[in-house]
């Protein structure tokens, strides 16, 4: 856990205290406890002084979420509340997420578990902090689901952004399980992400720019991980600290990361700056980013990261722009035609489109996105980004739920 304590009020929605739930608090000192009840109003009470950090909800034996869940979440927007109980359905849980509740934690529950969702808390929390001058801008791309194109926008991008500034950018290939940025670029991995969180403690500029490979000169690659086992032990911790080293590295850090719903996609999602959500104009896509919006705008916090950029899209399709608009309440950020022609000869080729089809319709509109997000950054993202030497490290060791 972090020196920093986290505040801590316990909701028990049956109105018994169960001695597990106890157990596991007092195992953790560096919370602190305002406040435990069975009355919700009592809690909602509370909130004449500083609202708690986190509300923790006991539900065990409820199989259906009580009305008072979303009173509690919206008049408590700055905490973060967690539920658990046994009950595991998916529509318990879609219902969940749709009240506002940050994270379902089942029972019985663990101390690990609860850890690892306080860690995620803290780090919202701190996102929300003034931020330092002189920031490099986090921008994830992915999608609701596989094959959306997220590899070559991500490339792509990351080129036309290069072509607006000066100074060489960053991709990160966070794709699982195959990660694909390397063979995109007929690029063999000489490192990847893993020579990083192997050497955590000694992380320094010079480290990561040893692996970090260059390619042609504009672009510095963060190769994924391809042995699946690896995959799942990065840790959190690890991905802050990469990404906060990066940022005083380079003025944009373009991510390419898989659509998995885990603990791992929503910690890079909080990190970014900008979520570009890339979707196909289908009734399924529709469906599906309606079932998933709820629960990206409760994880962004307000601050409106998540941006959706409708991928190979052609003017003939019966579905329209504002069909989709209507879903997520907020207008398209981009869209990208199809292009396959472009693209299949770019991916065959090994070459990225700026090499291959510059002249390309879909090429075109990236460039086009790229100087919309440029536009839209903190003045701060076109300085030189200079890596400051911290005198003072701190680490929260992150335990896997």
């Amino acid at each position: 856990m972090h020196p920093e304590s986290l505040t801590i009020s316990v909701l028990h929605g049956t109105g018994n205290r169960r001695r597990d739930l106890q157990k596991i608090l007092e195992g953790l000192p560096q919370l602190k406890l305002l406040k435990q009840t069975g009355d919700p109003q009592e809690l909602l009470d509370q909130r004449q002084g500083m609202p708690p950090d986190v509300v923790l909800v006991d539900l065990d034996g409820e199989n259906n979420l009580p009305r008072w869940l979303q009173n509690l979440t919206q008049s408590l927007p700055k905490t973060a509340v967690l539920v658990c109980s046994h009950n595991r359905e998916a529509d318990f849980l879609i219902q969940a997420m749709q009240m506002g509740v940050r994270e379902f934690l089942p029972l019985p529950l663990s101390q690990p578990e609860l850890e690892a969702a306080l860690e995620r808390v803290w780090i919202a929390k701190k996102r929300l902090q003034p931020e330092s001058p002189g920031r490099g801008q986090v921008v994830v791309v992915t999608g609701h689901k596989g094959g959306v194109g997220a590899t070559t926008v991500t490339i792509n991008l990351a080129l036309a952004l290069a072509e607006l500034t000066t100074g060489p950018l960053a991709v990160v290939d966070l794709g699982r399980p195959f990660p694909d940025v390397g063979n995109f670029l007929d690029q063999e991995a000489t490192y990847s992400i893993i020579d990083l969180i192997h050497n955590l403690s000694t992380l320094d500029q010079s480290f990561v720019q040893r692996i970090m490979q260059p390619y042609r000169g504009k672009l510095a690659i963060l190769h994924g991980c391809s042995d699946f086992k690896e995959q799942d032990s990065i840790e959190l911790e690890a991905v802050e600290k990469i990404f906060a080293l990066l940022r005083r590295l380079y003025k944009w850090i373009i991510v390419d990361l898989s659509h998995w719903l885990d603990g791992l996609f929503l910690q890079v999602c909080k990190e970014a700056d900008v979520v570009l959500m890339l979707t196909e104009l289908t009734v399924p896509d529709l469906r599906n980013l309606k079932k998933l919006w709820p629960m990206l705008q409760e994880w962004q916090s307000g601050q409106d990261q998540v941006k959706v950029v409708v991928n190979r899209h052609h003017k003939g399709n019966d579905l329209q722009l504002r069909d989709l608009e209507q879903v997520i309440k907020q207008s398209i950020f981009a869209t990208l035609p199809s292009d396959n022609p472009a693209l299949h000869e770019a991916i065959t080729r090994g070459e990225p489109l700026m090499l291959a089809a510059p002249r390309s319709k879909f090429y075109h509109s990236l460039k086009q996105m790229a100087q919309k997000l440029r536009e839209a950054a903190p003045a701060a993202a076109e300085e030189e980004a200079v890596l400051t030497p911290s005198s003072k490290r701190r680490f929260w060791i992150f335990h896997k739920g």
